[in-house]
């Protein structure tokens, strides 16, 4: 008897640690993750949604999750500006941060198309620039 419980305990055991093979690849689920986000490829060109203030050259300035959303969060940060520009609401996102940057800056809300490896390792500008608001306080 202690024999067999031993051999069904082995075999349970080695199933338990095989079953994700017989897994999908995408199914991703509690206890054992694929991590399908970093697993799968979701290319080099994305569209991000961000604000930047525009200087008296033109030149666009990022400006700090703490003037774009009042907080530290990068990712809060751009969800904010993401869901502004998804509802339509880019004109009021945009008179809000002017109001924060102060009188006579320019502020601009936008969907910049970037490819993101050559961003993090070249330092590239986006290939297009969507502008979806522009204001001065």
């Amino acid at each position: 008897m202690r024999l067999t419980a031993r051999i069904a305990g082995s075999l349970l055991m080695a199933v338990v640690i095989l079953s994700p093979v017989l897994r999908e690849p995408t199914d991703d689920t509690y206890p054992l993750s694929t991590y399908p986000m970093f697993a799968s490829d979701r290319g080099a060109q994305h569209a991000i949604a961000t604000v930047v203030e525009i200087d008296v050259d033109g030149t666009a300035l990022r400006l700090s999750p703490q003037l774009i959303a009042g907080t530290d969060e990068v990712i809060l940060a751009s969800v904010t500006v993401k869901r502004s520009v998804a509802q339509g609401e880019s004109d009021l996102l945009c008179a809000e941060i002017a109001n924060r940057l102060g009188p006579g800056r320019t502020v601009e809300v936008r969907v910049e198309t970037v490819d993101v490896v050559k961003l993090v390792t070249n330092g590239v500008e986006p290939s297009r620039v969507d502008v979806r608001a522009r204001c001065v306080a």
